[in-house]
């Protein structure tokens, strides 16, 4: 006998993690690469709710944990808030050239968006 909709054992019931995050949990992360072969591409744009701006930064290649900490130095360098999802990192404010000065100080190639 069988119960309805509990066929796939493989999902998370519960778990008191708490940097477990359910949407990666099954997803494999490539090696990150050299910063000489990463390819960023910082934009501006605006969010739905207020209008206000976001930088965001795309094209990360490599595991969330570099990412995370790209993240955190960005962060303090532009001296402003962030987030990060999967291979994007988002700034609060306009601060891509801020962005842009210190990705190329760290030998990643940068470009702007086309917008």
């Amino acid at each position: 006998m069988t119960v309805n909709g509990m066929n796939d054992l493989d999902q998370t019931l519960y778990t008191d993690y708490p940097e477990f995050e359910h949407e990666y949990a099954n997803i494999k992360e490539p090696n990150t690469l050299p910063p000489e072969k990463q390819i960023l591409i910082v934009g501006l744009d605006k969010r739905k709710m207020d209008g206000a701006p976001i930088t965001c930064i795309s094209g990360f290649v490599g595991r969330r944990i570099d990412l995370r900490k790209i993240e955190e130095e960005l962060q303090d360098v532009c001296r402003t808030c962030g987030s990060s999802k999967m291979h994007d990192i988002v700034l609060k404010g306009d601060v891509r050239k801020r962005a842009y000065v210190y990705l190329r100080s760290n030998s990643y190639r940068v470009k702007f968006a086309e917008n």
